[in-house]
């Protein structure tokens, strides 16, 4: 009898190529004349964002821009700043074929340092990491069945998750900022940023609707002598993400990130600057998956005659839950009272440390680092840099092999003063998260009988006598004497496919 394989095909989604550079800062510019001179820098921030990537051939091109914003006390001990764009264009090579693969490019700042070199020059040096990854959809031919009475097969099923692809989008902002009635008119811009927030991710007529926020954050000084002055504002964006073959049973991630962020000061006609003028371009990526376990062969041998088993090792990966929560973390800070007499601004940023699944639940740890611009008893500006280590628990029924990249984003960050040179702050933060479960299964993708070669079997008797341990399988026993698996169940009268005792088992020979 010719011996038939039924194939299927499951897919996995493979990292093909993955690598870093890093991109130099170098940088130094002198303060335009209507800026007030430099008597001491309190902060040099940086940003680094990407606006474009895109894969040619062989090479993949990003390009971006690192924001240099230099907040230093002026000589009247006024605080000002200046802002300069660095902008850069990064070249991966690779030697595979680009065909059909999904490029994902990230980065960030990894240093900056900054020095007045003169009062009105200042030197700037540091770099930011970029990070650039392809994935492509691999397929793979495995066996789904064997026509042929001699061959044992053990039937399973995987979690042939079927990626669906990623797609990119782009959604371009322009909003006026209007100030509240009781603020004073802007002078100048301190300081700005921004994060982008998810709070929803959903399926309707085969396209994917992903909304969230944009939550803005800036400082000015006001007209004349006064204290500098804060401004929140939130702004809600909708996109529609166009994935091929999507249905409403399939898992979706989405983030979001800011990559052009611009906010001026607006003169009115009258002579008034009371509005900012915010540009954004934010770029929503969203990876979706359809969960559709698919029966397979796991392991298979003849009764009869040699068999050559080849089989291949296959990654699978699929969304288990999806979390987009908010956690606050609290610290209290200690200060001298003389130097934290009146606080001019404040704001945070996120880092992960690392993520860890123990216990039945999902550990993030990190920090918050808050930066603080006060001013002293005498009105003079201080600078202070804390970082408050966090941990964000989530409980999780998902078991095995586990991966998570949070999203983390500052919502909102506030402070209390007390009398005795402490503050107590308070940061919420957004938790946006997917959590995938990993497998590696080795599948079968080709099985071949050489009916010319039996099986050496024990044929002195009828029956083999075994001593079997608890926990031990049957299909290993029966593959071991290549015996049917069915047939050592019923004449022992086993039910299940582990055993739960010490049992002696009779094996036919035949």
């Amino acid at each position: 009898m010719e011996q038939k394989n039924l194939k299927t095909s499951v897919f996995s989604l493979d990292t093909v190529f993955c690598e870093s550079a890093e991109q130099g800062i170098d940088v130094d510019f002198t303060l335009p004349d209507y800026y007030a001179d430099i008597s001491k820098i309190l902060k040099c921030k940086a940003v680094s964002r990407i606006s474009s990537k895109s894969i040619s051939g062989n090479r993949i091109s990003v390009e971006g821009c690192v924001t240099v914003t230099v907040i230093y006390c002026g000589s009247d001990n006024c605080i000002s700043s200046y802002e300069c764009q660095y902008p850069f264009t990064k070249n991966f090579d690779t030697e595979i074929d680009t065909n059909g693969c999904m490029l994902s490019a990230r980065t960030k700042c990894e240093y900056i340092n900054c020095r007045a070199v003169t009062s009105r020059k200042i030197d700037v040096h540091g770099a930011a990491g970029i990070y650039v990854t392809l994935t492509r959809r691999k397929f793979t031919d495995v066996i789904s069945d064997c026509d042929d009475c001699n061959v044992e097969l053990l039937r399973g099923s995987v979690p042939a998750t079927l990626p669906m692809g990623t797609n990119d989008k782009y959604l371009f902002i322009e909003e006026e900022i209007e100030l509240g009635s009781g603020q004073p008119d802007i002078r100048c811009i301190i300081r700005y940023d921004a994060d982008a927030v998810v709070s929803e991710n959903k399926i309707m007529a085969g396209k994917l609707v992903v909304k969230g926020e944009m939550i803005v954050k800036l400082l000015y000084a006001p007209q004349g002598n006064g204290l500098p002055q804060t401004v929140r504002y939130q702004l809600p964006f909708s996109q529609l993400i166009e994935i091929e073959g999507i249905t409403d049973s399939c898992d979706c991630e989405s983030k979001v990130d800011i990559v052009q962020l611009e906010i001026k000061p607006r003169v009115s006609a009258s002579g008034e600057c009371r509005q900012f003028m915010l540009t954004a371009k934010l770029l929503t990526t969203s990876e979706c998956c359809c969960n559709n376990d698919v029966a397979v062969i796991l392991d298979a041998y003849s009764r009869k005659y040699e068999a050559v088993i080849d089989k291949n090792n296959i990654s699978f990966s699929k969304i288990c839950e999806n979390i987009n929560q908010n956690f606050t973390c609290k610290k209290n800070l200690e200060f001298s009272e003389a130097s934290l007499a009146t606080v001019a601004d404040m704001w945070c940023e996120s880092r992960t440390d690392s993520v860890k699944f123990d216990d039945g639940a999902m550990h993030i740890h990190g920090s918050v680092i808050v930066y603080i611009i006060a001013l002293d008893c005498d009105k003079i500006p201080i600078f202070y840099e804390k970082a408050i280590d966090f941990e964000f628990t989530h409980p999780i029924n998902a078991i095995g092999e586990l991966k998570c990249s949070p999203q983390i984003s500052v919502t909102s960050a506030n402070y209390t003063l007390t009398g005795d040179g402490n503050m107590e702050i308070r940061v919420e933060l957004n938790i946006c998260a997917a959590i995938y479960k990993c497998s590696s299964v080795p599948l079968i993708t080709h099985i071949n009988i050489n009916n010319e070669k039996p099986v050496a079997k024990n044929t002195k008797t009828a029956m083999t006598l075994y001593y079997a341990a608890a926990g031990e399988k049957i299909w290993d026993i029966a593959r071991k004497f290549y015996a049917d698996v069915d047939e050592i169940k019923q004449i022992n009268e086993i039910d299940g496919d582990i055993l739960t005792d010490d049992k002696m088992i009779l094996i036919s020979n035949n």
